[in-house]
């Protein structure tokens, strides 16, 4: 099969020519083919082909059609194929059931001579015979309302209501009743000694009054010697439409006056449709590895095996993964993962519908914008149940096989409790496994599989590669992609920036050799406190930029050589240019290794793995604290966190001796104090700017502070400056 046959979308139809028969409908369709001729009666014949929709009815009913053409000559009949349901009047389709008819046995008058068993005369009797019943029809009910041509009965035209010139046919005799003229045709056929075969497809999809006119019309009207009707439909249905336009009780016993012999379609077996749909899906698309490979059989074996009942379903599931795969294939998604969720598309929609909501609430949690209470995670267990019908889950094969497929889903096998746990905790192994395999259970790229679009919080490959690229030429390009990334969207208040940080965190930097793992931390060094001005979070934010920074420096140093990382740290800290985001790092270290406070915290919580890091790191940012303008900390993200860093390091004189000297004069008091204010959350007015006691106290006098302030209040030069510090205090002695 060549590329493009491989992707291109079959559509649902019946077999045609030149198209492979996958369930062995041939051999049957043969037998059939054999009965009709040889076993039939003379007398004419109504034969149901019958099956459920999507059984595959329409192409037996072509392979039928194909063997009867197959015959030798001499017993080969003619096949007409009726299609009402291209027919929308009720009276048009009398004719054009007789429009092929007469078609057909022109045909056999031009092909009728000497050599073959039917004669030129008996072919054109039977066909004056039949225009003359329909002539007679004509007349008998005004029955034909179409317009225009109407090939295969000569040069009569339709024009409006009526036939014209229907009778014209018969010469301008008078015309005999309509029996006779019926009797005439039947006599004309059985002295023909021809066998026509009429079949009539998907009677079942036409309307229910339209049934039972086809069903009259093969019945009454058109009932004929050697001529056998083969009728394809689904038995339920159309006994359902019978008893609807009939007002009749049972449609199934009208339909056996109508219907003498049935043919059911047989039906194929499981493992023979799953594997037809295993052979094509080849075609289409294989596995990267032998891991998806497996995963794949499984797919098409436990999902397959509830999904794929009829050949319609294994036609539709083909071509749903022909339609979504060259997108997906191209980005390196997972083959098992889109295959398993076009089965249950096809199969059950709404268990579809529930999976998309699921993965996408799966990928809120991983990325911190979401939370699901116990509440609604039962509520969804009951949804899914719903979604999947009854029962479906006490196979606890397919339990956990389905729970393999999604995030955060843990089958439960004890008779106690619900059938699975939902939106359970992922860790940083398995999800960043599934992001770099492009899997259904990424947060980054599960939407893809949905909507062959990626979500638009997601990382792409263009920004992993931007930034691999960054790394091998140094700290200076890192930091413009690091800068980029952080000015870009992803979902809620989270940035790239946020999301790359997480994905090197989660197992990427084990990629990074240890040059780009130095240019990695001195462009972390270099850009966190621009990034924090193109995106500020308040102090309150548990789970920031920063914050997530903090586990990646750490796993960042401990690939480094030993000589390298104490090279590497003292770089940071003394080149560094993001002083505020090296503060909030330098604190978080001189209370973890317990330089400052009670005592220190276990080391799976260090950042610099040695004391020796730690006394580098005290004696480079005390220099660069002392070095320091008050214009340059107050410049600073945190001016606050700054000036209590310089003293819990050890200096308490440093900012306090800065800070007086600046406030002598009553501008730089002004200034000082505004540097010192810090947020409070409150829980009934939010986030409150405050200028607090334990501020000021620890860098100033309070109380002559506080005294200044107040007399600034009258002075014109300062008032609106001063008031405002003071309603600041006064917030201050609220909390």
């Amino acid at each position: 099969m060549s590329s493009s046959e491989s992707y291109s979308v079959r559509g649902d139809r019946a077999l045609g020519a030149g198209d492979q028969d996958k369930l062995g409908f041939r051999g049957v369709a043969k037998r059939i083919a054999t009965s009709l001729v040889d076993r039939a009666s003379e007398d004419g014949l109504v034969v149901g082909l019958e099956g459920a929709w999507g059984s595959g009815k329409s192409s037996l009913l072509f392979l039928v059609g194909d063997e009867l053409g197959n015959l030798p000559p001499e017993g080969r009949p003619t096949v007409i194929h009726f299609r009402p349901w291209l027919i929308g009047n009720r009276d048009a389709l009398i004719v054009g059931l007789f429009g092929e008819f007469s078609n057909q046995l022109d045909r056999l008058a031009l092909a009728a001579g000497d050599a073959t068993p039917i004669s030129i005369k008996k072919a054109k009797n039977a066909g004056k015979a039949l225009r003359s019943f329909m002539g007679g029809l004509s007349k008998a009910g005004g029955l034909i309302e179409v317009a225009g041509d109407f090939a295969g009965i000569g040069a009569i035209k339709f024009a409006g209501k009526g036939l014209k010139a229907a009778g014209d046919m018969a010469g301008k005799q008078a015309d005999p009743q309509l029996a006779t003229l019926k009797d005439q045709l039947v006599a004309s056929l059985r002295d023909l000694g021809h066998r026509f075969v009429v079949t009539i497809d998907d009677v079942d999809r036409l309307e229910p009054t339209e049934i039972l006119e086809i069903l009259r019309l093969v019945r009454s009207v058109v009932d004929l010697p050697n001529v056998i009707y083969l009728l394809c439909y689904d038995s339920e249905v159309l006994a359902h439409s019978i008893q609807e336009a009939a007002s009749v009780q049972n449609g199934g016993a009208f339909l056996e006056k109508i219907v003498q012999l049935t043919v059911m379609v047989p039906k194929p077996e499981a493992f023979q449709l799953r594997q037809w749909f295993a052979e094509a899906l080849q075609q289409i698309g294989t596995a990267k590895d032998e891991d998806e490979r497996e995963r794949l059989r499984k797919v098409i074996d436990h999902e397959g095996g509830r999904q794929l009942r009829t050949p319609r379903s294994v036609v539709r599931a083909l071509d749903s993964v022909r339609f979504f795969w060259p997108p997906l294939r191209e980005i390196g998604a997972d083959l098992a993962d889109l295959v398993w969720l076009q089965l249950i598309k096809d199969g059950n929609p709404a268990l579809y519908r529930w999976t998309e909501e699921y993965c996408g609430t799966a990928a809120a949690l991983s990325l911190g914008t979401a939370r699901v209470d116990e509440a609604e995670k039962s509520q969804q267990v009951d949804s899914l149940e719903a979604a999947a019908g009854k029962n479906v889950f006490d196979d606890h094969l397919y339990r956990h096989a389905f729970s393999e497929q999604l995030a955060g889903v843990t089958p439960n096998f004890s008779k106690a409790g619900p059938a699975f746990q939902l939106f359970e905790r992922v860790d940083d192994r398995t999800r960043d496994e599934a992001i770099q395999g492009r899997r259904l259970a990424s947060p980054d790229h599960y939407r893809f599989y949905f909507a062959m679009a990626t979500p638009s919080h997601a990382l792409t490959q263009s920004d992993f590669d931007a930034l691999r690229d960054a790394l091998t030429v140094g700290p200076d390009k890192t930091t413009a992609v690091l800068l980029t990334l952080q000015s870009q969207n992803a979902a809620g208040t989270l940035t790239k920036a946020d999301l790359m940080i997480k994905r090197m965190k989660g197992g990427a930097y084990e990629l990074l050799d240890g040059k780009q793992c130095r240019n990695l931390l001195m462009a972390l060094a270099n850009s966190m406190d621009e990034a924090y001005r193109l995106r500020p979070f308040d102090g309150f934010a548990f789970s920031s930029l920063w914050d997530r920074t903090l586990p990646l420096v750490a796993l960042l140093l401990a690939r480094l050589k030993p000589a390298q990382r104490s090279t590497t740290t003292r770089d940071m800290f003394a080149e560094g240019a993001a002083i505020g985001w090296l503060t909030f790092v330098f604190r978080h270290e001189i209370f973890a290794h317990g330089r400052f406070g009670d005592r220190s915290r276990n080391e799976s919580d260090w950042v610099l793995a040695t004391e020796q890091q730690v006394d580098d790191a005290i004696r480079i940012m005390l220099s660069r604290y002392n070095a320091m303008t008050l214009k340059h900390i107050l410049h600073s993200p945190r001016p606050l966190s700054l000036l209590f860093a310089w003293q819990q390091a050890g200096d308490g004189e440093g900012p306090r001796r800065l800070l007086g000297t600046h406030s002598k004069s009553d501008e730089g008091l002004l200034q000082t104090l505004e540097g010192l204010t810090s947020q409070i959350n409150s829980s009934d007015r939010g986030i409150v700017t405050v200028l607090s006691r334990e501020n000021i106290e620890p860098f100033l006098d309070y109380e002559q502070a506080t005294g200044r302030i107040k007399a600034l209040a009258s002075k014109p030069r300062f008032k609106e400056a001063a008031t405002k510090i003071m309603k600041l205090i006064d917030e201050g002695k609220q909390f």
